[in-house]
């Protein structure tokens, strides 16, 4: 873990500690929603569940009763190994030391401080990611499954179009491995890539696209230290 974890950085809490921090956090992202919502760029309906408040005569007030609880929440995204030994073979396995088994490092962050903040942000963006990333080839894929049933569409298209060719059809898959990719994104690279594509394919205002960008605040805890991506190379 020492080792993987030299891809993130440090946050200092040592002032405030960690529980502080998170606080912090959690106030800065609902006070960035509000402001969203205060410039007409958010939707009402999408307030109450992004932030637990709710906007009446020009008025935010936090809910209060039994859905208060859903709100309150303090944790961070924890960081574990996950060790692939299933790419050694098993006399290796036997003999290997562990710091050569190849190692991917993963983060749990199913319900986190910034949860909200994170599936609101997936709402708005995955559209856009869409577009900034169609290209030729559309270089947009979600994940591996729609990676795949991209491939099964175009084998289906190419096929016709050489058996109507009366060509036999022939299909080289190269595949490629992306070692531990978000890990070696720096901040400032996903921020400047944030804004290109909010400026060219959404309608957001400026002050919009620059409250946007700031709610991207991703950490990460392992024992009592937090850690967020490098902010640059």
């Amino acid at each position: 873990m020492t080792r993987e974890l030299q891809q993130f950085e440090k946050l200092d809490v040592s002032v405030d500690g960690s529980d502080t921090y998170l606080e912090k956090v959690g106030k800065d992202c609902n006070e960035l929603v509000v402001k969203l919502h205060a410039i007409w760029e958010l939707k009402d309906e999408l307030l109450l569940p992004i932030t637990g408040m709710k906007c009446k005569n020009n008025a935010y007030r936090k809910v209060n009763g039994t859905s208060a609880k859903y709100f309150r929440c303090n944790t961070p995204a924890y960081a574990y190994p996950l060790f692939k030994t299933h790419k050694l073979t098993p006399d290796n396995l036997l003999n290997v030391d562990i710091k050569e088994i190849p190692v991917r490092l993963l983060q749990s962050a199913g319900s986190i401080s910034t949860s909200r903040i994170t599936a609101f942000l997936e709402l708005i963006l995955k559209p856009i990611s869409a577009e900034f990333c169609k290209n030729c080839p559309n270089e947009f894929s979600e994940d591996s499954r729609q990676y795949i049933g991209d491939l099964l569409i175009w084998k289906e298209r190419l096929t016709k179009k050489l058996e109507t060719a009366k060509q036999k059809p022939v299909f080289y898959i190269v595949a490629a491995d992306v070692k531990a990719l978000y890990p070696s994104l720096y901040r400032d690279t996903v921020t400047k890539a944030l804004e290109c594509a909010l400026e060219k394919h959404s309608d957001y205002s400026a002050e919009a696209r620059k409250i946007v960008v700031e709610l991207n605040n991703v950490f990460t805890q392992y024992g009592d230290q937090l850690y967020t991506q490098k902010m640059e190379s």
